[in-house]
């Protein structure tokens, strides 16, 4: 898979800082950003040459984003929050994320799933742990990134008809809404609110 710096938006996300990231904030688990080919948001994947679909079969759209790091490249909890859910990805819901997998359940009341983890590292971030921003969580596996997806919950409610794209969000478009905080956001909110206003006017 072929990686590159996230410095423009893409499908629809907000470009981030590019600053190293401080400890305690939010951040993406592996500094610096950097997203493979087929491993952004909603990318489509056509063939196993783009990357995995998991059980679904092709084609697939990519439910996270892959961000790359060599094996055993430091993966760290993009916000505060308290480790929920470990696991070897061989299990339903959870099949294909392996060899190894942290859930974290972020103080924002989102989750942070991050698979593809070195299996070596899985006591590191045991469930129940409780996490800051940019503590280590675990390392890279072989697969040279790791899957983060961005959930309202855990697991989609499947028997109700959610699935991973009705539960899940943008990561990038989350960390740049959490780097901003909520005044930031508002503020933003409110200057694109009013430049609409002239426009129509």
């Amino acid at each position: 898979m072929t990686y590159a710096r996230i410095t423009r938006p893409s499908l629809g996300a907000t470009p981030v800082d590019t600053e190293p990231p401080t400890p305690g904030t939010p951040q993406p688990p592996i500094y610096p950003l950097q997203i493979g080919a087929h491993g952004g948001w909603l990318e489509l994947r056509s063939t196993p040459a783009d990357g995995a679909c998991g059980v679904h079969g092709y084609p697939c759209r990519h439910p996270g984003i892959d961000v790359a790091g060599s094996a055993g490249t430091p993966v760290v909890a993009p916000e505060d929050g308290t480790v929920v859910a470990t696991g070897d990805g061989n299990s339903p819901p959870f099949v294909g994320y392996g060899p190894w997998f942290v859930l974290i359940q972020g103080d924002s009341g989102i989750h942070h799933f991050l698979g593809h983890l070195d299996p070596a590292t899985s006591g590191m971030a045991p469930a129940g742990h409780l996490v800051t921003a940019g503590d280590q969580v675990g390392v890279t596996s072989t697969a040279n990134h790791t899957h983060w997806e961005v959930r309202d919950k855990p697991v989609p409610d499947f028997a109700a008809g959610e699935d991973n794209f009705s539960n899940n969000s943008d990561p990038i478009a989350w960390l740049s809404s959490a780097q901003r905080g909520p005044w930031g956001t508002m503020l933003i909110a409110a200057g694109s609110a009013a430049l609409l206003w002239l426009l129509l006017s």
